[in-house]
Formats: structure tokens, sequence, C-alpha cells
């Protein structure tokens, strides 16, 4: 029930600012929101998602006990800090942390040239054949 709540407050966040002509957010309100609802999304779906590929059982567990926003889900800089065991959900964080931040500034995608793929919808190369999706 936690993981809803946040996800109930993100949906009614994007559905406002369709109503209200898509507001641009600064560069700060979009970091913010977005270094906050990253790292939930990843806990709810992503890392459940990429434990689930892991080979035994027991890998799984201890994969799965680790889907924090502390752990597995934290958010980590783009050069050097990759946890070996967890490089490819790094990765995706940072990915769909970028196309989040993208987003929340330009909505319409009119003035930037982002992806217009909803950030929760990207997925890396990597992660895609982690997960066998590729």
């Amino acid at each position: 029930m936690k993981a809803i709540l946040p996800l109930i407050a993100i949906t009614a966040l994007i559905l406002a600012m369709e109503v209200r002509g898509a507001k641009k957010l600064s560069i700060g309100e979009a970091t913010s929101f977005c270094e906050k609802e990253v790292p939930i999304h990843c806990v709810a779906t992503t890392c459940p998602l990429f434990c689930s590929t892991i080979r035994t059982a027991k890998q799984k567990a201890s994969c799965a006990a680790e889907c924090t926003k502390d752990k597995r889900c934290k958010i980590r800089p783009a050069v050097g800090s990759d946890d070996p065991k967890n490089m490819i959900l790094d990765a995706q964080n940072r990915n769909q942390l970028w196309a989040c931040i993208a987003e929340m500034r330009d909505p319409a995608g009119t003035s930037t040239g982002r992806q217009m793929t909803p950030w929760k919808e990207l997925e890396t190369t990597e992660f895609k054949k982690a997960t066998g999706r590729s």
C-alpha cells in the first residue's frame, strides 16, 4: 500500500500538469521531483523485475530484500560508483532519472528534443537483455 500512494501522487501531478497546459518545471524542481520518484518506481517495479531473472532462489530472495531506496535503487553518480553486482540496474535508474528530468522540464517535448517515451517505460538495452526482453 505504501508503494501505491507515491504512484497515485505522481499520477495526480502529471494529470494536473496536463490539465494546466503542462507547466514546465525548473531544473531544481524537476531534479528534486525525479530524485524522489525514480527510486520509488525502482523499488516497486524495476528492481523486482531485475531480481526475478537471477539464477537461484536464494540469490533472488537476497536481491529482492535489497530492493530499497538506500540499496539497489539508490541513484548513483554517472562515473565510477556502480556496484559491480548492480551495474545494469544502476544504469537503468540513471537513464530513467535523466528522462524524468527532461520530461518534467519539457512535458510537451517541444523545446528540447527529448525522447517522448514516458520515463517509466524507458529501458536500457542492457536492462532488456538482463531481464530477457530484448
